[in-house]
């Protein structure tokens, strides 16, 4: 995204201003050139990304903490979206990030297409276009997947 794209990004979702874990301030030479969304897998940030941060926001709207929240770190874990914060309102915690983090592991983490496979040694949900295979075009090793049904469960 531009530093334009992003600076809108940032005015309609405060908590996505990149900040200093321990003090909380901005970096004295930001220049939107990223948001903490920018952490969140491609697929998923397109499929869901912006659409998650709706609902956050207006739930911390409700609760007046919208200038207070700040997000620790969003990262892909055992296949599915880790959204860390610093504490937030109950409903946030136990409704809307978890809705998208089992969201996320049905998700194509490339594209964003409903997930049809999952990978087995570097776990990650794929649609069949975006799977990845060896060279050779077999699916062994890091490349070995199976169908999404059969992934066993990993909390973050």
């Amino acid at each position: 995204m531009t530093a334009k794209e992003n600076r809108n990004l940032i005015e309609r979702f405060p908590f996505l201003l990149p900040r200093n874990r321990w003090t909380g301030k901005v970096p004295e030479d930001y220049d939107y050139s990223y948001t903490e969304l920018d952490a969140m897998p491609d697929g998923w940030r397109k499929t869901f990304g912006e659409q998650l941060c709706e609902e956050l926001k207006a739930e911390l709207v409700k609760a007046g903490y919208l200038n207070g929240y700040r997000i620790a770190q969003i990262k892909e874990k055992y296949g599915a979206l880790c959204w860390y914060d610093f504490g937030a309102t109950e409903k946030i915690v136990q409704e809307i990030i978890p809705k998208y983090e089992q969201l996320s592991e049905h998700t194509c983490i490339k594209c964003g297409a409903p997930a049809t496979r999952i990978t087995t040694t570097r776990i990650s949900p794929y649609c069949d276009a975006c799977v990845p295979k060896s060279p050779d075009g077999e699916m062994t090793g890091w490349y070995h997947s199976v169908p999404i049904g059969e992934r066993f469960q990993e909390n973050c």
